[in-house]
């Protein structure tokens, strides 16, 4: 293969458009499961009753215009080819295409057919390596659990760390739970190459629970966000390089030159839907995909 389908693999299950060096060659589809919750509670810790009902406005406002704020389950497909990906996310009817350019540059493109319009992102991989540097700090443990996925059998393993700042008056403490179904199949492509530290294979199922919480003089604010995705399918197949192209007619801007402009799009495509009847939240359990449990021992909500 060329280069991709770890976190490849990763940016189907979890919407994050990356891209890494591969050693198998796959073309072809895949589909995952994903399960998606996210919870912020404040508490205003201000004594003037007026000004605690304007910072309660302003974070209502805030939070409802939340970019990242879905509840529910949903399919994404993404097909693969060489330095390619595109994923297609049905629950705000986004498509991210990922690309190798020279050197260590990614080029991540999110566009939209509703509003006809998009973003591009051209990034360096050292930010996904750097993330795997730090969960080196992590503690890693093998559970002997074992599942079977797609017919791959798959070793399960927990990580399990913590990050704290305290910068200006605000402390800031997230601990994060996270746990793979790992496969070491040789088949399957990614399967040298390592997913966690210290662990090669190809995450067949993941989960994630973050608990933040952030106290300053003016409030407390706690965060819970859920994550979880299971491969429902592989399907090696020819696909066509047109396929990996932006369709003509949705104009694509530079996301990083003018963050507001890509901001703006993201929302208008959240209203585009909401008002069309096509944004489609809900309650639903995890117990079906859900590999590791929440963190209630670690926060008091």
């Amino acid at each position: 293969m060329k280069k991709i389908f770890m976190l490849a693999l990763m940016s189907a299950m979890f919407g994050i458009g990356s891209i890494s060096a591969q050693s198998q060659e796959f073309e072809g589809e895949m589909t995952s499961h994903m399960y998606s919750m996210q919870k912020i509670d404040y508490k205003v810790k201000i004594s003037s009753p007026v000004t605690k009902l304007i910072v309660k406005a302003i974070l209502k406002k805030t939070l409802d215009k939340n970019l990242n704020f879905y509840n529910g389950t949903y399919n994404t497909t993404m097909w693969a080819k060489g330095d390619k990906t595109k994923t297609f996310y049905p629950y705000n009817n986004s498509y991210a295409i990922v690309e190798k350019l020279d050197g260590d540059k990614v080029k991540t493109t999110y566009y939209y057919p509703y509003i006809n319009k998009g973003y591009y992102m051209v990034q360096d991989v050292k930010a996904a390596k750097e993330s795997l540097e730090e969960m080196r700090k992590a503690q890693v443990e093998k559970t002997g659990e074992t599942m079977t996925i797609l017919g791959y059998k798959c070793d399960v393993y927990k990580v399990k760390y913590e990050m704290k700042s305290d910068s200006a008056g605000t402390v800031s403490e997230t601990n994060l739970h996270n746990e793979f179904a790992i496969c070491t199949d040789p088949s399957l492509p990614g399967a040298n190459e390592e997913c966690i530290p210290g662990v090669k294979g190809v995450p067949l199922k993941f989960t994630n629970n973050t608990v933040s919480q952030t106290t300053n003089e003016m409030l407390n604010f706690d965060f819970r966000l859920s994550i979880a995705s299971k491969i429902e399918s592989i399907t090696p197949k020819s696909l066509d390089d047109s396929e990996f192209k932006v369709p003509a007619g949705i104009d694509v801007i530079d996301g990083l030159a003018d963050s507001k402009k890509m901001t703006k799009i993201i929302n208008d495509n959240k209203n585009y839907m909401k008002k069309k009847g096509l944004w489609n939240e809900k309650d639903t359990q995890t117990e079906e995909i859900k590999v590791y449990d929440n963190l209630s021992e670690d926060w008091d909500y």
